[in-house]
């Protein structure tokens, strides 16, 4: 299978602003959770694959994120594999963004990823999110209520221009209108010190899940 069926489905949790419904039209830095997940797929999408392998969407890890703000994401694997353990680190008073699950489905990728209109592009990325079960997320041992109220649909957005060694396997310069969809969590500032966020689900078709634990360390800023 190639890989941007393996990188289809990734990580993001608005944990203590998305808990409900109601939540996920709550805004932080003035965009709603769905914008911010347009913001992560274009991150993600601008990070170079490094020797041919490696890259966020295959292996996980932080990437990308400005003024406050780190996006994470955790990979997608065949079902049964062992869990991923991911560390890394941020300055205190840093939001994360990561998705429990999400999908993007653009025009210039083909299937099951494509659509040539914004209506094609979200039903597919709608689509291939109702194939996701049992989304799970717990912060420090306390579990985040109702993960699946955090399920978020994305604004139509533009990705690229691709970098030369990109994840989709594009021509550099490559861009494109894209849909995403995911359960999405962001996570408020965590105290300075470790910190473990786990994240689960399940992928119906075609036998894939995400079973993945951050360990993140929280350290003072600078000159602190």
């Amino acid at each position: 299978m190639r890989r941007s069926c393996i990188r289809a489905l990734a990580v993001v949790a608005f944990a203590g602003l998305l808990a409900s419904p109601a939540a996920a039209e709550q805004k932080y830095r003035g965009l709603t959770a769905g914008q911010w997940s347009a913001i992560w797929w274009q991150e993600i999408f601008a990070v170079p694959v490094e020797g041919g392998i490696h890259h966020p969407l295959f292996d996980g890890g932080a990437f990308g994120g400005n003024n406050r703000t780190v996006f994470a994401g955790g990979p997608v694997m065949p079902a049964g594999s062992p869990k991923t353990t991911l560390h890394f680190t941020v300055a205190a008073g840093t939001h994360l963004l990561l998705p429990i699950i999400t999908v993007e489905c653009s025009v210039a990728e083909g299937p099951p990823f494509h659509g040539e209109n914004e209506a094609e592009l979200r039903a597919c990325a709608n689509g291939l999110l109702d194939g996701v079960s049992d989304p799970y997320a717990a912060i420090d041992g306390r579990p985040v209520d109702d993960p699946a109220s955090t399920r978020v649909e994305s604004p139509l957005f533009r990705y690229g221009p691709l970098p030369a060694a990109n994840a989709l396997g594009l021509a550099p310069g490559t861009q494109s209108d894209a849909v995403s969809a995911g359960f999405f969590l962001l996570v408020p500032p965590l105290s300075v010190g470790e910190h473990r966020i786990i994240i689960r689900a399940d992928v119906l078709e075609p036998g894939f899940a995400v079973d993945a634990e951050f360990v993140i360390t929280v350290v003072p800023p600078r000159g602190k």
